[in-house]
């Protein structure tokens, strides 16, 4: 009844015909073009109710439903008896239960109705999937958000993201991802009707316009077109690929402010689709307090990209001190830490980095970290020595990257820096579950004399038996056990275990959050090698990063 009542309130006319091109169904708007009463147009032969010809060919709708090379695309049709009022007509194939085609599906409404809403459309088209680009829907979305606040009409924005695209464009290349994108343009064309406008945002983004329609339908059409690429196989090299797509949805009413906060409203609503387990429809709710929490993380994501296109971010150092033969240790030992500028401020890592660890942005700020330090050094060539040694962290997210592994071999390979003067961090965690990834990461990075410290070593998944089989070269105690050892001494027998062991197996010690001299004192007596905190004083600028 649902159903019946949407199709009935749409304001494009639908009809359905068989095989044979006899009418099975047809909905209110239908009325308007034929005139009839919707009982006497079952059973007729669309030919004689509604012949349409099809501009600039004149061919009879009716005869090109078999092969029409128009599938899901709209193309202008005219009536003979009144060629000056044009329409524009898709047709789609009607499937039964088991995938077998028992007729199609026609859609037609006024071509100058569109125009109105919409514009011609004869501009701006995508060279890869033939679909309308960025700039000429972004125009026809100010037009919506405009005809809303005006009208009591409402319209909708579905915004869509092939999940996990980055991994079949990682695998198979890039030809096969071109591939990809347009066989899932073409499915999602296929499921809309004429008036619908489909466009390809850029990358594996689309972005799709339904005019009035209320949430229940745009809901509708969003989970339609979720099925669509659900149904697709994706072949490639003779590789089955299962893709999905996720969909936020946004309702363009009276209350839209503007282009971008719609856009901003259903680019959330789609990241709140992925967290839901991808292949999944949200529909953008003022109150949702997810979706509200997921628009404050949306927002420090164009901060982090703004940044990182502006060159935003900049490095502080952190001095490593020497405990046990101080002579004999490495004379300066820092580690480097990147902090955000906005808008006249210096951002701790707190506040941006949970949204850039959870939206991916991590390797893109890895790789700001490595470039602008390394060519630091080199406009720096006194610190290229024996006696300096720098320590930079790397996300699990970039270690996972095979392309990351290459950036920073292509770095000490290429540069002037001195690669023994070099560190890379990663936290115990990140070690522990990418074994393999990480164990390949340090030895390439040993090839060339670079070295490895394993941080936050001592919490959650702590084993010294994944311990004894990582070659790292420092193990950092977690601050957790340190801070507070002089008082407890459990943590001071952690301190102690982790210190022996990793002795035993050669590897240097640095104890963290070291924040007073009795700490000092302790870790000194206990044998550590080194102490990092806040006890000689709080991180400083690294000047001249470029």
């Amino acid at each position: 009844m649902r159903a019946e009542l949407v199709l009935n309130n749409l304001s494009h006319s639908l009809l359905c015909v068989d095989l044979n091109g006899r009418i099975t169904y047809v909905n209110a708007a239908t009325k308007l073009l034929t005139g009839l009463p919707l009982v006497e147009l079952l059973g007729q032969s669309v030919a004689e109710v509604l012949p349409f010809v099809s501009l600039p060919n004149g061919r009879a709708l009716s005869e090109q439903l078999v092969g029409i090379g128009h599938y899901g695309k709209p193309f202008l049709v005219v009536l003979p008896s009144n060629i000056e009022n044009r329409y524009l007509a898709s047709v789609s194939d009607v499937l039964d239960d088991d995938g077998s085609k028992i007729g199609y599906s026609i859609a037609i409404t006024n071509a100058a109705s569109q125009e109105e809403l919409f514009g011609d459309g004869e501009n701006g088209l995508d060279p890869l999937t033939e679909l309308m680009g960025r700039k000429e829907f972004e125009r026809r979305l100010a037009n919506l958000v405009n005809d809303a606040a005006t009208s009591s009409r409402t319209h909708a924005l579905l915004y869509i993201d092939i999940d996990q695209f980055k991994l079949i464009n990682d695998t198979s290349g890039h030809v096969s991802g071109d591939n990809l994108i347009k066989n899932i343009a073409q499915a999602l064309q296929l499921e809309l009707f004429t008036g619908d406008m489909l466009c390809r945002l850029g990358g594996d983004e689309f972005g799709v316009l339904l005019s009035n329609v209320d949430t229940f339908e745009a809901r509708s059409v969003a989970n339609r077109l979720v099925k669509a690429v659900k149904r697709m196989t994706f072949m490639w090299s003779g590789i089955a690929h299962k893709v999905s797509i996720s969909i936020g949805v946004v309702l363009v009413d009276e209350y839209s402010l503007d282009r971008e906060t719609v856009m901003s409203q259903a680019d959330v609503a789609m990241y709140s689709a992925k967290e839901d387990g991808r292949g999944r429809v949200h529909v953008y709710d003022t109150r949702d307090k997810k979706l509200s929490r997921l628009h404050d993380d949306m927002d420090w994501v164009h901060r982090i990209n703004k940044a990182l296109a502006a060159d935003d971010f900049c490095l502080v150092t952190e001095r490593i001190l020497p405990l046990v033969d101080e002579n004999r240790r490495t004379t300066l030992y820092n580690e480097l830490l990147v902090r955000m500028r906005y808008n006249g401020e210096i951002l701790s890592p707190g506040q941006f980095m949970p949204a850039a660890e959870r939206f991916g942005l991590m390797p893109q700020i890895d790789r700001w970290v490595i470039k602008s330090f390394f060519n630091y050094l080199q406009r720096n060539p006194e610190l290229n020595t024996q006696n300096v040694m720098y320590s930079i962290n790397i996300s699990g997210q970039s270690l996972c990257q095979e392309s990351f592994l290459e950036f920073v071999y292509r770095c000490l390979r290429r540069s002037t820096v001195n690669p023994e003067i070099i560190c890379f961090e990663i936290t115990e965690t990140v070690a522990i579950t990418n074994f393999s990834v990480v164990t390949r990461f340090i030895h390439r990075v040993h090839e060339l004399g670079g070295k490895f410290a394993l941080d936050d070593f001592g919490t959650g998944m702590s084993s010294f038996g994944y311990l004894q089989e990582l070659p790292v070269d420092f193990v950092k105690i977690d601050g957790l056990f340190v801070h507070d050892m002089d008082k407890n001494p459990v943590h001071e027998a952690m301190v102690r275990s982790i210190n022996d062991i990793s002795h035993v197996l050669g590897k240097r010690t640095i104890a963290e959050f070291v924040e007073r001299q009795e700490i000092m004192d302790q870790l000194r007596a206990l044998g550590v090698d080194y102490a990092q905190g806040h006890l000689h004083g709080k991180p400083q600028d690294l000047l001249d990063v470029a």
